[in-house]
C-alpha cells in the first residue's frame, strides 16, 4: 500500500508503517525539465548565454535531485511495540537513529503552518518532552492526507491504560 505523492512516500510492511520524504530520482522527470530549459533560455537569453546558463542549469538540478534520492529520512512507526523511530538514510543504510516515543498516540501530532513565497505548507511535529519536526507537507490536501491514514490505519496494539 504505497500513496502514489511526488516528495514523501507511505508505506506498510507487516505491522510497520514508513512515512519517508525520499524524492525519486526520475529520468523521464528530469530529461523534460531539462530540455524546456534549454529551449526557453536559449529563446529568452540568445544562442552563447543561454547554453551556458541551461548548463549551468542542467547540472544544478541533476545534483539536487540526485541528493534528494540520497539523503532522506523516514519516519516508522510500529503497532506491535508503539514505537516511533525516525531515521537518517543515505543510499538506503541508516545512518542515524532517533527514538522519538516509546508509546506512540497519534492525538500528539500537530501541524504548523509555514508561509513561504506566498505557499502555505505545513510542518508535521510530534511532542513529547520536546518538539520533534518530522516532515513539511507542501499542501493542506497532504496535510488532511496523512492526518486520515494516521487515524484510520494505524492502530497501536500495545496501549497501555492508564
Amino acid at each position: 500500500m504505497n500513496e502514489p505523492e511526488d516528495y514523501f512516500r507511505i508505506s506498510k510492511n507487516g505491522h510497520v508503517h514508513t512515512l519517508s520524504d525520499r524524492i525519486p530520482f526520475n529520468w523521464k522527470e528530469l530529461l523534460i525539465w531539462t530540455s524546456t530549459s534549454f529551449i526557453f533560455l536559449i529563446w529568452f537569453l540568445g544562442i552563447g548565454i543561454g547554453i551556458f546558463v541551461a548548463i549551468l542549469t542542467l547540472i544544478g538540478y541533476t545534483i539536487y535531485r540526485f541528493a534528494s534520492w540520497i539523503y532522506y529520512w523516514e519516519l516508522k512507526i510500529d503497532e506491535k511495540s508503539g514505537k516511533l523511530t525516525r531515521l537518517k538514510k543515505i543510499l538506503d543504510r541508516t545512518q542515524k537513529t532517533e527514538l522519538i516515543s516509546e508509546k506512540f498516540d497519534p492525538n500528539r501530532f500537530e501541524y504548523s503552518e509555514l508561509t513561504r513565497s506566498g505557499k502555505t505548507k505545513f510542518l508535521m511535529n510530534y511532542r513529547t518532552h520536546k518538539n520533534n519536526e518530522l516532515l513539511i507537507l507542501k499542501n493542506k490536501a497532504d496535510k488532511e492526507l496523512i492526518e486520515k491514514y494516521i487515524a484510520e490505519k494505524i492502530t497501536v496494539y500495545n496501549k497501555e491504560l492508564s
